[in-house]
């Protein structure tokens, strides 16, 4: 029996619980050689959680009353996403970042879940894409973007995060035929 995916946006009493899955992702990540996200291990908050979450951008997903992912999703640019596809004021593009799977939850299509409610609410609120950029020698992230119907836009190469020169795909899901 497939378990029900609720999702919903997050409020400041669940900060504690979204910081703990991000730095356990963070761990994970860094068992797998990745420095991705390392920041969080150091008590960085980049994104700025609390003040997200306030502004409505942060979304978490629950089953069973148990936290199994969440995703943030920005209605404006941060300077990375400025950086990475040129500054843009106007309400057609939303961000997306930190899409988070709890290990428990892996492979269990949690991710996909999660993208397509972001898909939902940003068509619901009226924007046209959504942007993301993703490292490029990630195998499993650029083909989780690519099968829920994120088009590869371009790439930046040699940009710091986290310490490391890294390269990135940009990737845009246009809102217009998601249904």
């Amino acid at each position: 029996m497939t378990r029900k995916l609720v999702v919903r946006r997050a409020e400041l009493k669940d900060e504690p619980f979204i910081k703990e899955m991000l730095q356990q992702a963070a761990q994970w990540l860094q068992t797998k050689g990745s420095k991705q996200w390392s920041g969080i291990l150091k008590g960085e908050d980049r994104h700025n959680t609390s003040e997200a979450i306030k502004r409505g951008e942060v979304f978490i997903g629950r089953i069973d009353d148990q936290l199994a992912g969440m995703f943030v999703l920005w209605n404006h640019q941060s300077e990375w996403d400025e950086e990475f596809w040129g500054k843009d004021s106007s309400d057609a593009y939303v961000y997306l970042h930190r899409l988070t799977v709890q290990r428990s939850f892996s492979g269990q299509g949690i991710s996909k879940q999660l993208l397509s409610e972001a898909k939902l609410y940003a068509k619901k609120k009226k924007n046209s894409a959504i942007r993301l950029d993703c490292i490029a020698d990630n195998a499993y992230l650029n083909k989780l973007y690519q099968d829920i119907g994120f088009t590869y836009v371009g790439k930046k190469i040699d940009r710091i995060a986290d310490g490391e020169k890294k390269d990135f795909h940009l990737y845009q899901c246009d809102l217009d035929s998601f249904n």
